[in-house]
């Protein structure tokens, strides 16, 4: 499959997580894909929008995950989302907590 745009509960996982999140984008963003909430680089905020990924393999013992993030890579300057690029499922975010890479397995369309 493509490149795709990302929307609102796309399937997420982390390098250093334990189990898979979703990706969410705040209800109000108006922008909508197929009915669902268009996602932007900048929808990397811990807690909104990047959701725990269960117990973090960085930690000894592992201990509940934590992202802390700083903005998607890859998006499409081209179109953006509320002054940003658009998210696409190819985009990466690094988590500065653990140093985990946290990846986009479904799109969420």
């Amino acid at each position: 499959m493509g490149v795709s745009y990302v929307v609102e509960g796309a399937r997420l996982s982390c390098s250093m997580g334990a189990s898979p999140s979703n990706l969410g984008v705040l209800p109000a963003r108006k922008i909508k894909l197929r009915g669902n909430l268009r996602a932007n680089i900048g929808d990397s905020k811990t807690g909104i929008n990047i959701r725990p990924f269960g117990a973090c393999k960085a930690t000894s013992p592992p201990k509940p995950c934590t992202p802390a993030c700083v903005m998607w890579s890859g998006g499409k300057s081209d179109v953006l989302i509320e002054k940003l690029p658009a998210l696409l499922s190819n985009s990466k975010l690094t988590c500065l907590a653990g140093g985990g890479m946290i990846k986009i397995d479904d799109d969420g369309q």
